[in-house]
């Protein structure tokens, strides 16, 4: 009977000397975290039905693949009718323009027959004149004299000179009339062609966003849907995921005093036994203020703890899984560590070891 309650009472002196000196120091060797990763939630702002998935679940793809291709009923309907509307502008400003233009060469015909027609008549003043004088000049033998006075057939001259000059000016006032009509009534029509033509493309943006490519190169996760099915607004399609983690979220309890630094090298592991191998990490950011522990990260889930957050960068290609609970250590274990870590965990003493001679590195 001796042989078995001494060793209890000595285990549980150690034990309580242990809790002691960890309640006096408050440092720790080690702490968890959750892996985290980027990811790609595929979902629209509209219901949508997806018309093609280029991808399964699994595989692997570069940035810029194409992962699928959906519609919108309403933005085709909005496409033809913006399209229309456009179109019957555009026949409006054909319809104005050619009518003005008509006008214009209306006008100009008449202007040149009238012009042409005071031509005609000056022409035959002149061309009578030169007759008079070569019929006096072969009567005579001489030229005639200069009349004193108004020569009443320079006078017809000018008169037809003057109103050939008052007829072009006339039907040219006409045409530049219509020409500024002309100019002025491409201006609503085009505020009008404008106001459509940026709805049209926006439209058309909107299109070209149901055309979904990678973000970023990584893993296809989930599909959540097939083609030709009905997707309401905002529920994720798919998922991408990156290849590896690439950072830890690490908590330390708030009873804890260790100086936890940005640029600080930690080491991470997995809690699962069969992964042995840490992982040199750096501290990337810390929290500014005290937040609840994580459930998965909790003992036990009744009791609630609060802690700092971590933030540690992790090396690329690591074999990590996302979201992948892991166990962040101040230094490196040696070899016995680790294996006096696995023994541990093995018997179920997962949580974080207290010790008064931790060393911070």
């Amino acid at each position: 009977m001796k042989k078995i309650v001494i060793p209890a009472a000595l285990i549980l002196a150690l034990l309580g000397m242990f809790l002691l000196t960890s309640n006096l120091q408050q440092s720790t060797t080690y702490f968890y975290g959750i892996t985290e990763n980027k990811e790609q939630s595929v979902s629209f702002q509209n219901s949508v039905v997806v018309t093609d998935i280029k991808v399964i679940e699994g595989q692997i793809v570069e940035k810029g693949t194409i992962l699928l291709t959906a519609k919108r009923g309403e933005l085709g309907i909005e496409q033809d009718k913006f399209n229309s509307q456009l179109d019957v502008l555009n026949a409006h400003q054909h319809e104005a323009k050619a009518k003005l233009n008509a006008e214009i060469n209306v006008l100009k015909a008449q202007r040149k027959a009238e012009v042409d027609q005071v031509g005609v008549q000056i022409q035959q003043l002149q061309t009578r004149n030169q007759l008079n004088k070569r019929l006096f000049e072969s009567i005579t033998g001489s030229a005639p004299a200069k009349t004193v006075g108004a020569d009443p057939l320079q006078q017809q001259l000018s008169a037809l000179r003057i109103k050939r000059q008052s007829i072009f000016r006339s039907f040219q006032a006409q045409i530049d009339s219509l020409r500024a009509q002309l100019k002025a009534s491409k201006q609503p029509l085009f505020v009008q062609q404008e106001h459509i033509k940026k709805r049209l493309d926006e439209v058309n943006r909107q299109a070209e966003e149901l055309t979904i490519r990678a973000d970023f190169s990584g893993r296809i996760g989930s599909i959540n849907t097939k083609p030709g099915e009905k997707i309401p607004s905002f529920q994720s399609i798919l998922t991408v995921h990156g290849l590896y983690p690439k950072t830890a979220k690490g908590y330390i309890l708030e009873t804890v005093a260790n100086d936890v630094y940005i640029g600080q090298i930690l080491w991470i592991s997995s809690t699962n036994g069969h992964k042995t191998n840490f992982l040199k990490g750096e501290v990337e950011s810390l929290g500014n203020r005290i937040v609840e522990y994580p459930d998965r990260l909790k003992k036990n889930q009744a009791i609630k703890s609060w802690g700092r957050e971590v933030n540690i960068r992790l090396p690329a290609n690591n074999n990590l899984l996302l979201g992948e609970k892991v166990q962040i250590s101040f230094s490196k274990p040696s070899d016995k560590g680790v294996a006096f870590i696995r023994k541990l965990k093995e018997q179920g003493f997962d949580q974080p070891l207290l010790n008064q001679s931790a060393k911070v590195d």
